[in-house]
């Protein structure tokens, strides 16, 4: 049993987390986030269990949204934010998977996600009062700084000193917070957003897409470092940081590697990450450093990566799969490993 797992963030920040667990417990994961938690948390519970470790794991999102809309949502029924142009409400419309042992999870609600103003879904407090969660992780939204007061007023510690006021006072006293680092928008992307102009460019729009990708280079340095202040100003309301940015550009560099999905992310929308092998890559991370799992524990891999590219005048979808070999899954591995190890 590890008493103290050590997680190095960029390979500057040590931070440890408690509590241990031994090989037999129960450990309970919750992500709470946007859609990327829900693409990074996707492959978890399957290679827990092929590592002999049970897990129960959940995640609890919100497309498109912030942690400060989260939290300025969570008792205001009314409140809302913008997503893909609609009013999306918070209170009410979370969706949530929770998966034991498995690679498919249960879904809630059960026939999909629809987070409008109709207010289908569930709220926050009952995905957290759901399991006695042993580790709840935040994502942020990519721009990291957003979270700390000097950048816009939303502090991350209110939202998680409101999360464990939603737990029995038992499990708040014990559970462990911390971040998942995010990963920047892949080269080539051409999904031009104006609020990553603004927080990494002074505002100034690229004019070609070598400018862009040169942005979004400097975007992924921006993160790291952004995520490293992030975790201090946090305190001891983060206990550990999961780098899942750092091992997806360290696996863009893999040319084996990135050819799963549009440089790992989908070309559809060029923000998430591709179903098969890079959400597999996002969960290495979190099951290395949250559960102790070792580089050549984690046997399962999924069979299948998925390559979808736009064509046509009505931008149609092609989709094309590849079955991952071995030797894939070994090199996707060492990407996530030496994103959150010292060495």
């Amino acid at each position: 049993m590890n008493k103290y797992l050590k997680i190095i963030l960029t390979g500057v920040m040590a931070l440890t987390i408690t509590p241990s667990f031994a090989q037999q417990d129960t450990v309970r994961i919750l992500g709470v986030g946007n859609s990327w938690t829900r693409d990074c948390m996707r492959w978890l519970s399957a290679i827990a269990s092929s590592a002999g470790r049970p897990v129960i794991v959940g995640h609890a999102y919100l497309g498109g949204s912030t942690l400060e809309q989260q939290y300025h949502g969570i008792d205001d029924a009314t409140y809302t934010y913008r997503h893909r142009n609609v009013d999306q409400v918070v209170h009410n419309t979370y969706q949530y998977w929770k998966y034991s042992a498995t690679e498919n999870p249960v879904k809630t609600p059960a026939k999909g996600y629809k987070n409008g103003l109709a207010g289908i879904g569930v709220t926050l407090e009952s995905v957290v009062r759901d399991e006695p969660w042993d580790y709840v992780v935040f994502q942020p939204h990519v721009i990291v700084k957003a979270h700390m007061p000097s950048y816009c007023g939303f502090d991350i510690n209110d939202l998680v000193e409101r999360i464990k006021a939603m737990m029995e006072p038992s499990v708040a006293s014990k559970v462990c917070c911390g971040l998942m680092v995010p990963f920047s928008y892949p080269e080539g992307n051409m999904d031009y957003r104006q609020n990553v102009v603004d927080a990494y460019n002074d505002g100034v729009r690229p004019s070609s897409q070598e400018e862009w990708d040169d942005l979004y280079e400097r975007m992924h340095h921006h993160i790291q470092e952004d995520s490293q202040k992030l975790a201090g100003h946090m305190g001891d309301n983060c206990r550990f940081v999961i780098n899942v940015g750092q091992a997806i550009y360290n696996a863009r560099q893999d040319r084996k590697l990135s050819k799963f999905g549009y440089l790992l992310q989908r070309a559809q929308d060029n923000t998430h990450l591709s179903e098969g092998m890079p959400m597999y890559i996002a969960s290495l991370c979190y099951a290395y450093v949250l559960l102790g799992i070792g580089l050549d524990d984690a046997v399962f891999y999924p069979e299948y990566s998925k390559d979808s590219h736009l064509t046509g005048d009505r931008g149609n979808t092609i989709s094309t799969e590849y079955r991952n070999t071995p030797a894939q899954a070994a090199r996707a591995r060492r990407c996530a490993w030496k994103a959150v190890q010292k060495d």
